[in-house]
């Protein structure tokens, strides 16, 4: 378990992150013209780093202790499940 206490300057700057990659998500579609399926993938992982940041810092899952981990990563793993079988349900309707 990490005891680090978090500061006033590592929240400010991962709030910094989170408005930088706010502010590239509305401006990549035109700074890239990009074909839809290419900006839609790199609109998931620009919201992919957003969310990392997030449950890292904010969540204090940085300093959890291991197996709170391996639950956070469990129901990220059902959800991708679910999502997977409502897109074959999707395909095929």
């Amino acid at each position: 378990m990490n005891t680090a206490t978090p500061t006033v300057a590592l929240y400010t700057k991962v709030l910094a992150g989170l408005l930088l990659l706010t502010l590239l998500t509305f401006l990549q579609p035109s700074w890239f013209h990009l074909s839809p399926g290419k900006t839609v993938e790199i609109q998931l992982l620009i919201a992919f780093m957003k969310v990392a940041l997030v449950v890292v810092y904010y969540m204090h899952l940085r300093s959890e202790v291991e197996y709170l981990k391996w639950y956070v990563v469990m129901a990220l793993v059902i959800l991708m499940i679910f999502f997977l079988i409502v897109g074959i349900d999707v395909v095929h309707s």
